[in-house]
């Protein structure tokens, strides 16, 4: 009966969060009011309690109390335009103008270069040997100064000795259109999508508690039908990013402080 019973409390204060009753940075009751309230004990309160911090919808202050969590204002990732998604016309970074054209402000921090060998994983979906060395792009991805993703990128030395690939700067017309200018013009990508909990370093670029995965998009671009040319690796923090794909002939997004609506 317990565990019937705290399931139940749980299902209702998890309908209350979500649909806005309780708002977010809305403190809870206490425990002690929780149990007068529902008429149970003390510890079948804080199994359900434990459970909502898990997902990640109650977070506990000590010495304040128990509360609603604060989260970053959701973008909403059209993954069609990132990176290759609509090729190499655009000079313009997509996620950049992205984040600009909801309203909002884009900022790409600690862009780092290495030269390294890949791990099995990375050698697969490039389709070379782990002998064979890669150029590893990465950056941190933030919008209106609050994290929301990582990304990394990996091009073969095969293709990128002596090229743009292997400089410590960022490239403003972007690597897509580096990589047309050496022959290899993109034609077609594929992606992976993994959702997975996050690594310490992970939760604390993001700074998410308990109970909050990550959704990582392997992208794997193509030049011709069998020959892949770059692996981006980003990985996105799931309470603040919505992933999604335009496909076809659909109605253009207008997207402000998070919220989507549909243009036309």
């Amino acid at each position: 009966m317990a565990n019937a019973l705290h399931k139940e409390i749980a299902d209702e204060l998890r309908a209350k969060i979500r649909s806005g009753e309780l708002p977010a940075g809305e403190r809870l009751p206490t425990e002690p009011e929780l149990e007068r309230h529902f008429g149970v004990s003390r510890n079948t309160i804080r199994i359900a309690v434990t459970n909502l911090v898990h997902e990640g919808l109650i977070q506990i202050q000590p010495g304040r109390g128990m509360f609603v969590p604060k989260g970053p204002i959701p973008f909403f990732v059209i993954l069609s335009r990132e990176e290759g998604g609509h090729g190499t016309d655009s000079p313009l970074d997509s996620y950049s103008s992205g984040v600009r054209a909801a309203g909002r402000k884009p900022g790409i921090r600690r862009f780092e270069m290495h030269i390294e060998y890949p791990d099995r994983e990375v050698a697969g979906l490039l389709d070379i040997n782990e002998d064979t060395q890669v150029v590893m792009r990465a950056s941190r991805r933030f919008i209106d100064d609050t994290p929301y993703s990582l990304q990394r990128s990996y091009y073969s030395m095969d293709l990128a000795r002596g090229s743009e690939l292997e400089s410590r700067q960022g490239i403003s017309r972007g690597t897509i259109r580096v990589l047309a200018e050496l022959g290899y013009e993109q034609t077609g990508y594929r992606d992976e999508i993994v959702a997975r909990m996050p690594t310490p370093e992970e939760r604390e670029f993001f700074k998410i508690g308990p109970g909050i995965p990550v959704v990582v998009v392997f992208r794997v671009a193509f030049a011709g039908a069998s020959m892949p040319i770059r692996l981006t690796v980003t990985t996105y923090a799931a309470d603040r990013n919505r992933p999604s794909y335009d496909i076809g002939d659909v109605p253009e997004r207008s997207m402000a402080n998070g919220q989507i609506s549909i243009v036309g």
